[in-house]
This record gives structure tokens, C-alpha cells and sequence, in this order.
């Protein structure tokens, strides 16, 4: 059968088919009340920590953990115009060597949005640069205005529309894929961190 016949036979069985309705649904039919409650900002906070996330919103405290951490040199995404004064403190370069991945302590780049409900970040392609610079480091901050935080998974998902590709991000990477044991840090950064800008 040639391309043609075939596209003629799939439009006439098509033809044949019941038009079927989705089922109505409200946004209250399909978000978590548990996971929201207390407001999308303090709903985030306790959903992203309650995943191994860490939330800062003092620049000094964010320091002291990367020092405590022993980190040293770090990534600054392109596109993220406040690097929280890490370069004053850390060697922070601004381009992501790829040959070397391993070389960064940290990557810092701008988070499109957060998300109350499931205490997810949404980082689009249109606010990053190079992606690995937010994957390839053992330690990623995510830089978030306070004002995009939204409530709701249905909230975020109609504010991804305009983006073809977006990272949904809800903690440290993790795994139980080995044997059923969790081990964080397998496809992404091991230690994930939300500062929120006021």
C-alpha cells in the first residue's frame, strides 16, 4: 500500500467514528486541596522542602550553606541577571564548559516559576541559556521571584503553553531504580535549591 491509500483508508475509517464528548471538569475537580492549603507561596515551601528541596531567601544564609558545602567555583546562566553576589564570594564564570563539566561546585539560573501544589520549579528555555548549567552540577540554585509562584499544576501548565520545552523540577534527582533503594543525585543535581527574591 502506498502513502496515499493509506492516508485515504485512515480518513474513511475516521468518518465511521462516534463523536464522544470529554467530560466536563472544574479546576477544583482536579487540584490537590492537602497540597494546597496555606497559599501558593507557603504551599511551595512546604511541598519543595517535604522533596529534599532546600529554600533560601537571605543571601548570606544561601553563602553560608555553599560554603558548609565546600564549594568554590560555580556557573551563572547567561540569562540570569542577579547572581545573588556569589561572584564576591566564589569564582563564577558565566558560559558552561561542556568539555568539563565536572569542574562546577554549583549552577545558578533563573526559575520561570514555581509551583504551590506539588512545590515544583518550572525552568522555560526561553529563561535559560544552556540547560546543563541547571543538570550538570551536583548543586543547582534556582533563582525565583516571589511573584511567580502559582497555586496550582493547572495554573503552571497554562503558563508552560508558550514554551516548547520546560524542566519541571520538585527536588534533588532521584531514583529507586538500583535494587529499590532511593539515591538522589542520579540525572540532575543531588542537591536542589530555591532562592526566592521578595
Amino acid at each position: 500500500m502506498d502513502k496515499e491509500s493509506f492516508i485515504k483508508r485512515i480518513k474513511e475509517a475516521a468518518k465511521s467514528l462516534v463523536d464522544v464528548s470529554l467530560p466536563e471538569y472544574t479546576k477544583a475537580d482536579t487540584t490537590s486541596t492537602t497540597a494546597t492549603a496555606g497559599g501558593a507561596k507557603e504551599a511551595f515551601v512546604r511541598n519543595f522542602t517535604n522533596n529534599h528541596g532546600n529554600v533560601f531567601e537571605s543571601q548570606s544564609a544561601l553563602i553560608q550553606f555553599l560554603k558548609d558545602k565546600g564549594c568554590k567555583r560555580g556557573v551563572a546562566d547567561v540569562k540570569l541577571a542577579d547572581t545573588l553576589g556569589l561572584e564576591n564570594e566564589f569564582e563564577l564564570v558565566r558560559e558552561f564548559d561542556r568539555d568539563n563539566p565536572e569542574i562546577y561546585d554549583f549552577g545558578i539560573s533563573k526559575a520561570s516559576m514555581a509551583i504551590g501544589e506539588n512545590g515544583g520549579i518550572v525552568l522555560k528555555d526561553k529563561d535559560t541559556a544552556d540547560r546543563m548549567a541547571t543538570i550538570a552540577p551536583w548543586l543547582h540554585i534556582a533563582v525565583l521571584d516571589e511573584s511567580d509562584i502559582v497555586p496550582t499544576i493547572t495554573d503552571a501548565l497554562e503558563k508552560t503553553i508558550d514554551s516548547p520545552y520546560a524542566i519541571w523540577i520538585t527536588g534533588p534527582s532521584k531514583t529507586t531504580d538500583v535494587e529499590g533503594v532511593l539515591v538522589e543525585g542520579v540525572h540532575g543535581p543531588g542537591v536542589q535549591i530555591c532562592f526566592i527574591k521578595k
